[in-house]
């Protein structure tokens, strides 16, 4: 019970006190202070009965959340005062208005404290620890994203080999429509990190409001548009016939379900400019829970042998966590809530987002619609030697390799993030620090991850893939020879994602669009080549030898971009800011622009400047 520990505590603590000046004195004299006011509040408190002895669940919220918050504060006590000096006043200054204010009072003026204290460590904090702090919740995340990806293969492959196929075949699909989305929650978020890195909270909210109102009618349109033509699309691409009917269904599904990923998008991408990564992490393992439990009882619970199923499970993983972000967006609490008055689009706003966007857009999109072109090229080259298989098994080669790429593009997602804040707060030196210790963070995951997926675990991930029909043995075989060659793309994404990270942070994203152009074009040209000059190749090691020298090709000139944005910064600065310059001050966030509905601010000339 809580009262009876805190007696035996209290009892403890008066014990082991002196008359000493010694720092253990002074410690225990501390701790004997919060029990004591601990036992006060309870000991006051006509609930305490029900703290004491029913499940937390019968608390009041302000009760459990004033127990919470003590606790909290006395183990960051227990690791130091000094170290968390400033997470202690955060934590007393709740606890305070939890006494005095009612619940939801509190609970947003917290929300706002940690919210600036995170802005604050990205501006001023260690950066090795801003760095994990902000990219290895995403980098988790984009794990399990990864991982139910090749779990949902894997359970298609029970059904047969031809549903698997039709799943990695529609995936390059998905991703090249799911780009639109992306590029611009992407392109929004630096936007928004660049205000918010100098405090312009109001232009940061603006920017927020017009972002998700461009969101949601960009999904809109491309439902409407592409839906009715999912099944000339998956023709058009090259997809098997017999893919093609058995996923015609499964494709307009997950058409339907971008709308709700859109939404999403924005809203991860609005905690990732704040530096609330966690968030991220905690509601997708939630979204991939639902997903994986329904898509497990469909199949093996309720024998619905359809792939259509497995995409339901996905819409209503998706479904639950639009329900949450919208709950958040609109929040009091949240630092950039949303407006229905700001969604008006603005131009000072709209812009800025789509001059960020559309180069991030088209990185995206170029990228994932070469693979498509690529796929399509393999599919009308070979699809008649390899029985309609080999555009199936290039997308679970491409799959496997996103086991490690994925989780390493958090870097250029979290980096940016962090690069945007501090140049908004003028300080480019510890900006490119950022870099180089992300550098060095993304290429050692990197290459232990290509080690490990290359040499150690190919057979054993492979052999996952086995379906009950003829055709199994041959698709695991000819992902395993792709695999080869592709994955090279491994250290190379990790280290592009770290260039890509800078360059968006300042606004460069042009030039993530010619990177993209470069490593697809050379990868139809080198196809292209091997089908037409050397026809006796095998339709694998052609596939895969073109992966290889494009994936090579991307970090040579991501290497080379790299160079020349840093010999020009150092040369003639950026937006006013060179290397020469001494670090600026830290500057706090306005407390009344919080709660400022009404009118904006514009940007200075320097913000509408971003490319």
């Amino acid at each position: 019970m809580v009262l009876e520990d805190l007696y035996l505590k209290q009892t403890k603590y008066e014990a082991l006190i002196d008359d000493s000046n010694t720092k253990r004195n002074y410690y225990l004299k501390y701790k004997l202070n919060k029990v004591n006011e601990k036992i006060n509040y309870l000991e006051s408190n006509t609930k305490e009965k029900f703290l004491s002895k029913t499940p937390k669940l019968f608390i009041t919220s302000k009760e459990y959340a004033l127990y919470k918050a003590i606790k909290k504060r006395d183990s960051m006590v227990l690791k130091g005062v000094d170290e968390y000096a400033e997470h202690i006043d955060i934590y007393d200054r709740y606890i305070d208005n939890l006494k005095n204010k009612s619940f939801k009072e509190a609970k947003n003026s917290f929300s706002i404290d940690k919210s600036k204290q995170r802005r604050k460590l990205i501006l001023t904090g260690n950066i090795i620890g801003t760095i994990l702090l902000i990219c290895m919740p995403i980098f988790v995340y984009q794990f399990f994203n990864a991982l139910y990806t090749i779990i949902d293969q894997i359970i298609c492959a029970k059904i047969s080999t031809d549903a698997q196929n039709a799943v990695s075949s529609i995936s390059q699909i998905k991703n090249t429509i799911s780009a639109f989305g992306g590029g611009l929650a992407a392109g929004g978020g630096v936007l928004i990190s660049r205000y918010y890195g100098k405090g312009n909270v109001v232009a940061a909210r603006h920017a927020s409001s017009n972002l998700f109102f461009m969101s949601l009618l960009m999904s809109g349109i491309l439902m409407l548009i592409l839906i009715p033509l999912a099944v000339p699309i998956m023709e058009l691409c090259q997809v098997a016939p017999a893919s093609v009917a058995l996923g015609k269904t499964y494709f307009r599904l997950q058409l339907f379900e971008l709308a709700f990923v859109s939404i999403n998008n924005v809203f991860i991408g609005l905690e990732k400019a704040k530096g609330n990564s966690k968030i991220a992490l905690y509601l997708n393992i939630l979204v991939i829970t639902l997903k994986m439990t329904f898509t497990v009882f469909f199949i093996y619970g309720l024998k619905l042998k359809d792939i259509k199923y497995v995409e339901v499970a996905t819409i209503i993983g998706q479904a639950t966590l639009t329900t949450i972000g919208l709950f958040r967006l609109f929040s009091r609490s949240n630092i950039l809530r949303l407006s229905i008055k700001m969604m008006v689009p603005v131009s000072i706003y709209v812009k800025p987002i789509l001059i960020l966007s559309i180069p991030i857009f088209l990185g995206k999109f170029v990228m994932s619609l070469g693979k498509v072109v690529v796929n399509g090229m393999c599919g009308r080259y070979w699809n008649v030697a390899t029985d309609g298989l080999i555009v199936g098994t290039l997308g679970v080669s491409n799959n496997m390799s996103g086991l490690v790429t994925s989780p390493t593009n958090s870097f250029e997602e979290g980096e940016s993030s962090i690069v945007s804040q501090n140049v908004g707060a003028k300080n480019m030196k510890r900006a490119i620090r950022v870099f180089w210790r992300t550098l060095g963070l993304a290429a050692s995951i990197s290459i232990v991850g290509y080690i490990l997926m290359r040499f150690i675990l190919l057979d054993q991930i492979t052999d996952l893939f086995t379906s009950a029909d003829e055709k199994s043995e041959a698709y695991k075989e000819m992902v395993r020879k792709i695999f080869k060659w592709d994955s090279l793309s491994i250290p190379a994404l990790g280290i592009n994602a770290a260039v890509l990270g800078l360059l968006y942070g300042f606004g460069q994203t042009g030039l993530s669009t010619i990177l993209n152009l470069s490593r697809i074009g050379s990868r139809i040209i080198i196809l292209f080549c091997l089908h037409k000059f050397f026809p006796d190749l095998s339709p694998t090691f052609c596939a895969g030898l073109s992966m290889g020298i494009s994936n090579m090709l991307i970090l040579f000139l991501s290497a080379l971009f790299l160079l020349i944005f840093l010999l020009k910064v150092k040369k003639k600065g950026y937006k006013g800011m060179r290397f020469s310059d001494p670090e600026p001050e830290f500057v706090e966030l306005s407390i009344k622009e919080l709660g400022d509905d009404s009118g904006f601010e514009k940007p200075d000339n320097e913000e509408k400047a971003l490319t």
